[in-house]
Order: structure tokens, then C-alpha cells, then sequence
């Protein structure tokens, strides 16, 4: 099966109960069609933004937290939804993943799930003002030993780790 063009931003997958745009980069068979981008052009775009493509960072620039939040704010402002201004992100950041030559493409679609993540954890965020997060990469086996105590606690990850911060600080 062969992702089409355009439906790599329509899939939504719940991600630590979050919408998450891009979930398609995982679809079944087509994992061994490699990496496939979206094209801004099949988003639902209004003009505006349109207007501010240009001015928008692109590409591994969106790595960095104050250019993601810069993004974010100014695609919200005009007048795009979380879902959309999520997919205009991983529209943004995903043709500079696929160009990497050394990475593998489960490699490419792990980097690009995580800025997915990443991004979607900022845009919602920024519906709760009181919350703060933090991005906070753990090494493979911490990950996998927090997200197995968060399950044994009947917690998600998020939870869990927020419990365990909250405690320490006590």
C-alpha cells in the first residue's frame, strides 16, 4: 500500500490523549514505502496563512522550542485550529527528515512522530495557561522503564513523571 499524496497529514491517532496529526507515518504495509511527506498545498489553508508561509520556520529550525512556540502562536493567530496548525507543522519539519541521507526510515518516521508529539503536546498546551511542559529526552531504557511504572500505576506517562517531579520537589 502506498501512502497518496496529501493524506499523510489526514490521519489522527490519540497519542498520550492528544490528537495527533501524522499518525500515518506508521500506516501498516507502507512501512516499507519509506517516509512520505504531506504537501502544504492539500492542507486546508486559509489564505492568511497562506500569506505567512514564507515568514514561518521550516525544516530542523522547528526543533528548537522558541521557533516551535514562535510557529505555533503565529498559526494560531490566524484563525487555524489545533488539528490544522499541527499538520502545518509536521508539514513544515518532515521534507528536512526525509532528506537526511543517514538516517534509515524507521529512523526518519521515529524523528518525525516525535516533533509530532512534541508539537502537539505545545499547541494544546497552549489552551491550559497554567500548565508548563517541559520536552525532556530520556535514553531508550529510562523511557521504557518510566512508561512501564506509569502502567503499573494505572498512569499515563505524563502523569506519572508529573507525580514523580511534584514528589521530588517536596
Amino acid at each position: 500500500m502506498k501512502i497518496r499524496e496529501g493524506d499523510l497529514m489526514k490521519g489522527i491517532a490519540t497519542i498520550t490523549g492528544f490528537a495527533l496529526a501524522g499518525s500515518v507515518l506508521l500506516a501498516g504495509p507502507s512501512l516499507a514505502a519509506g517516509l512520505a511527506c504531506g504537501k502544504l498545498g492539500n492542507l486546508a489553508t486559509p489564505s492568511a496563512v497562506a500569506d505567512i508561509d514564507a515568514r514561518l520556520p521550516k525544516g530542523f529550525a522547528l526543533e528548537q522550542s522558541d521557533q516551535l512556540a514562535a510557529a505555533i502562536t503565529l498559526l494560531r493567530e490566524h484563525g487555524l485550529s489545533s488539528g490544522n496548525t499541527i499538520d502545518h507543522l509536521i508539514a513544515f519539519y518532515c521534507p528536512a527528515v526525509a532528506a537526511e541521507a543517514g538516517l534509515s526510515d524507521a529512523e526518519k518516521r521515529a524523528r518525525v512522530m516525535r516533533f509530532a508529539q512534541k508539537a502537539t503536546r505545545l499547541v494544546y498546551a497552549q489552551n491550559d495557561v497554567d500548565a508548563v511542559i517541559y520536552d525532556v529526552p530520556l535514553k531508550p531504557g529510562v523511557a521504557e522503564a518510566a512508561t512501564e511504572r506509569a502502567r503499573k500505576e494505572g498512569l499515563t506517562l505524563e502523569a506519572w513523571i508529573g507525580q514523580m517531579v511534584e514528589a521530588a520537589i517536596r
